[in-house]
């Protein structure tokens, strides 16, 4: 398994970090990267490390071939072709491109590949994934936010155009960008509510008579950047909702939080709602596994 930072910069980490992106759209993307080798270092200002490789059985492929296979290429090639675009190399702007005309690919599978290859070009990425955020094509926008909060903490400046996506009329596009708020980095104060990500709009959303505004809250949380010490107990409590997306989303903030969600969690053992004590339960053993 790959390690990755708290925030899931790593694309390929995402999946594991917390709390988790919107569990349907997970599978899909788990769908398109099967088969994908570990990804390749991040390219911070389109420059990096390469990952090692085995020069005997990776031989180095031309970047025109590669461009030239994605654009019109068998299914296959085109899928390898996005994995070695997301390597570092030269020509980052024309590769970039490239990875964002496929991110509008009309194949699934071949959209969310991009998704991750563009993902993995860090800050160089983020005005070409902003501007898909307008495509008219949901998917395409599911695609771009994913993305985006796969770049992490660089693509903060994208962040007046994901919290504009929070009102998409797409409820799966609405889901997608609350979880990308809370990748981008600490909460920014807003003028008319409190600032996304904050305890206090957590405080806010867990309050909603919607389900699915509750996970929202959630999913954009960002502990490291909120007072964990107001969150925590609204975290506990929400545990037990009655909403599984809901409840699971709770656990992985909680998670997330590391070691400071230890003393709340074996407090919560003793809890009178027997759901608060299963997730409570199920919460401490993964964070002794993961070494929190």
């Amino acid at each position: 398994m790959w390690t990755v930072s708290p925030q899931g910069r790593n694309f390929f980490g995402v999946m594991n970090s917390y709390p988790r992106a919107p569990a349907a759209w997970l599978m899909l993307f788990l769908g398109a990267c099967a088969g994908s080798p570990a990804p390749p270092a991040r390219q911070a200002s389109g420059h990096g490390t390469p990952a090692p490789t085995d020069s005997a059985t990776a031989p180095i492929i031309p970047l025109d071939t590669l461009l030239a296979r994605l654009r019109g290429g068998p299914f296959d090639s085109r899928m390898d072709a996005l994995v070695e675009l997301a390597r570092p190399g030269p020509r980052v702007d024309e590769r970039i491109a490239a990875l964002a005309e496929a991110l509008r690919d009309s194949s699934q599978k071949l959209g969310l590949r991009a998704a991750w290859a563009l993902g993995q070009m860090g800050a160089p990425a983020v005005p070409p994934l902003t501007r898909a955020l307008t495509d008219r094509r949901a998917a395409v926008r599911m695609r771009a936010l994913y993305a985006l909060g796969a770049v992490g903490q660089p693509a903060a400046p994208a962040a007046p155009a994901v919290r504009f996506a929070l009102t998409d009329p797409d409820q799966s596009v609405r889901d997608m960008a609350s979880w990308t708020i809370g990748q981008l980095g600490p909460p920014t104060p807003q003028t008319g509510g409190p600032a996304l990500g904050s305890s206090e709009d957590l405080a806010a959303g867990l309050a909603a008579d919607a389900s699915s505004d509750r996970a929202a809250a959630l999913r954009r949380f960002f502990p490291y950047g909120a007072d964990s010490r107001k969150a925590m107990p609204l975290l506990i409590r929400a545990l037990g909702d009655t909403d599984p997306r809901v409840s699971q989303a709770a656990a992985d903030a909680l998670l997330r939080l590391g070691p400071p969600s230890s003393g709340p969690l074996a407090a919560a053992l003793s809890d009178s709602n027997p759901e608060v004590r299963r997730r409570a339960a199920a919460t401490l053993v993964r964070l002794r596994r993961a070494g929190l």
